[in-house]
């Protein structure tokens, strides 16, 4: 007779880990964008492999609404961690949106949209994290400015 194991069988998972990454700002970017229903959001440390871009962060949606939440996740996060957005490729009813942050690139598709791309793949081997926020994210954020906080009021 087979004795049931008490330990959960573990799944593979689609995406894993490989390597560390040390600065801590595209890590809380894609803290907010998990917290906030981002899927499989994932930190590509991509400075060997290109001179404009340290950090790709790409993430998934369930759908398109959900899509454009994460924009505005994303946008918010990169102004909470003292990144200005150069420019925001991919509006109205687009399944891919790219923000350019200078060094910091995020990515955020819809899911089917993220296996037709197979973005994942081109930096597959360089340091990577899977990120996945337990908790809200806590870290210091940048004041809003003054214009902003009247509007909240």
């Amino acid at each position: 007779m087979l004795k049931k194991s008490s330990k959960p069988i573990a799944k593979k998972e689609r995406f894993s880990s490989s390597g560390t990454i040390k600065s801590l700002r595209p890590l809380h970017i894609a803290e907010d964008l998990s917290w906030d229903f981002g899927e499989d959001v994932m930190v590509y440390d991509v400075r060997e492999k290109t001179p404009y871009v340290s950090y790709y962060i790409v993430a998934s949606a369930s759908g398109d609404r959900r899509l454009k939440a994460l924009v505005a996740t994303a946008e918010q996060a990169l102004y909470d961690n003292f990144k200005d957005i150069h420019h925001t490729e991919g509006r109205n009813d687009s399944t891919w949106y790219l923000i350019d942050a200078g060094d910091v690139v995020v990515q955020l598709f819809t899911r089917t949209e993220r296996d037709n791309v197979n973005f994942d793949a081109l930096y597959e081997k360089c340091p990577h994290v899977l990120v996945k926020a337990l908790k809200e994210p806590s870290y210091r954020r940048r004041k809003k400015k003054a214009s902003q906080q009247n509007k909240d009021e």
